[in-house]
């Protein structure tokens, strides 16, 4: 045919115009050509042992044993330790309890004593987008006309995108986040959260439209991110995103659904954001969302469907256990909400985004008490005010109601079960990662509740050191004192 399809160029060229960047598009460009298969042994990330000493940025190879101590340690999976203490050895916590029975068992070990301290478990951030920064966002209060004006900046986006995510990697660490999620086109911001030492994931987002077939589009994206997980950290993963209703059409998406469902992979999709999306997929209008990428010749003609984001997601292959849903913030209904159980979805809630961007308010109780797994997000620096993840959670408890335990949770313990890493993260238990936050809160008195009095001085910039598989990648004391 007379247009050029997979050149270098031409990837080049529309990468660039969508942020994904030339050596992203280059990628893509060098994959695009293979058909859909992959990897004979993808398991979900491609790590192997070698990876696992490979001394990474998220691992400690080098058999050093520590022990981390504070005046309280909140493991979140058991009760608070007053005087509590990990033992860290080659990364991961070999024991958990008080300071004296800990150092007892280990002596000649070296001690952090953080003595008006709290020790808790590192935030999980179920849903982010690290390549956008602050200062310069469009206009909130209506979904659409944000899209809109986000989409035509992505050219001028290309030169920053980068400097953004090693940003916001770097403030999501001060934060106390331990493990993140990154939603980026292609995967663009991958070589920064890997520079960063977080542990995560990146879902790496594709726009069918660049493609002359569904099959083309997923066998691109496919082999994009098979070759994204060359030589990666063994605790970083790249996995596909399917970035929304009303960007990806039906066959794109249930090839992309089939594809990772096959190899046992996750799958994350922006999913009920928006009364924008609602009227979308119902009606195929949607306040311009249908006409978004209409400068690169795509018009979204696959809309009013005459259900719900939830059902049309369900008709075409999408939901499944290893769905990561992100918002569910507008017109989720009860026969939404049976599907979301009777699938297994886990569900990304970010309600500062939604709030700024005029949608809903996601039915995070009843999910909960349904037995829905939700963890949570902070979006990105375009949508939201911060990456701390604590802040994001203390405006959840404030929102819906909840307490300082459930709270907790959610931001550590529930995020790992949203994503499938709770034996890896998530809480301070033997075995698992040495993943955790030091934050600046003394025990307090009785009948308080420890938990909340912990998040209210996390959200305030009050995490001390942050520590991703035994390495310290934070420590606000030893920096101030340098």
């Amino acid at each position: 045919m007379a247009e050029e399809r997979f050149s270098r160029a031409r990837f080049i060229r529309l990468g660039a115009a969508l942020g994904v960047g030339a050596a992203g598009a280059s990628v893509l460009a060098s994959c695009s050509d293979g058909g859909g298969e992959g990897p004979s042994d993808v398991r979900g990330g491609g790590s192997t042992e070698a990876d696992e000493n490979s001394g990474g940025p998220t691992a400690d190879a080098t058999g050093d044993e520590i022990i981390f101590a504070a005046g309280l340690l909140l493991p979140v999976s058991a009760p608070p330790v007053r005087d509590g203490a990990l033992l860290v050895r080659n990364g991961r916590i070999a024991a958990v309890g008080p300071i004296s029975e800990v150092e007892r068992d280990n002596s000649g070990v070296e001690v952090r004593y953080f003595p008006r301290h709290t020790i808790i478990p590192g935030a999980v951030n179920t849903h982010a987008h690290l390549g956008f920064r602050r200062g310069d966002a469009p206009r909130g209060g209506s979904f659409s006309g944000w899209v809109k004006e986000l989409v035509s900046r992505l050219p001028e986006k290309e030169s920053w995108t980068p400097e953004a995510a090693r940003g916001s990697a770097r403030e999501a660490v001060e934060s106390g986040t331990t493990f993140i999620t990154d939603s980026s086109p292609f995967g663009e911001c991958l070589p920064q959260l890997v520079e960063s030492g977080l542990a995560g994931i990146v879902f790496a987002e594709f726009f069918p439209f660049m493609f002359d077939t569904p099959e083309e589009a997923v066998n691109a994206i496919e082999n994009a991110v098979f070759a994204l997980r060359e030589r990666l950290p063994s605790r970083v993963l790249v996995e596909m995103s399917v970035h929304a209703p009303y960007t990806v059409d039906p066959e794109s998406s249930r090839l992309a659904a089939t594809r990772t469902r096959e190899r046992g992979e996750r799958l994350a999709i922006h999913l009920s954001e928006s009364p924008e999306e609602v009227e979308f997929v119902r009606k195929g209008t949607g306040g311009g969302l249908e006409s978004i990428f209409e400068a690169f010749g795509m018009r979204a003609d696959w809309g009013g469907v005459g259900v719900s984001p939830v059902q049309y997601a369900e008709s075409v292959g999408l939901l499944g256990p290893a769905t990561i849903a992100a918002h569910l913030a507008t017109g989720v209904s009860e026969e939404d909400m049976e599907i979301l159980v009777r699938t297994g979805v886990a569900a990304a809630h970010c309600p500062r985004s939604n709030e700024y961007l005029g949608c809903g308010v996601s039915p995070v109780p009843e999910m909960l008490d349904r037995g829905i797994r939700v963890g949570m997000g902070t979006d990105g620096l375009w949508s939201s005010p911060s990456m701390n993840l604590f802040e994001e959670t203390l405006f959840a408890i404030e929102l819906h109601g909840l307490d300082g335990e459930t709270g907790l949770k959610l931001a550590t313990l529930y995020g790992a079960q949203a994503l499938g890493v709770e034996k890896e993260t998530g809480s301070l238990e033997s075995g698992k990662w040495a993943d955790c936050a030091v934050v600046e809160v003394a025990p307090g008195e009785a009948g308080e509740s420890p938990e909340m009095q912990v998040l209210e001085a996390a959200a305030s910039g009050g995490v001390a050191a942050t520590v991703v598989g035994g390495e310290l990648l934070y420590d606000k004391l030893a920096e101030g004192a340098s």
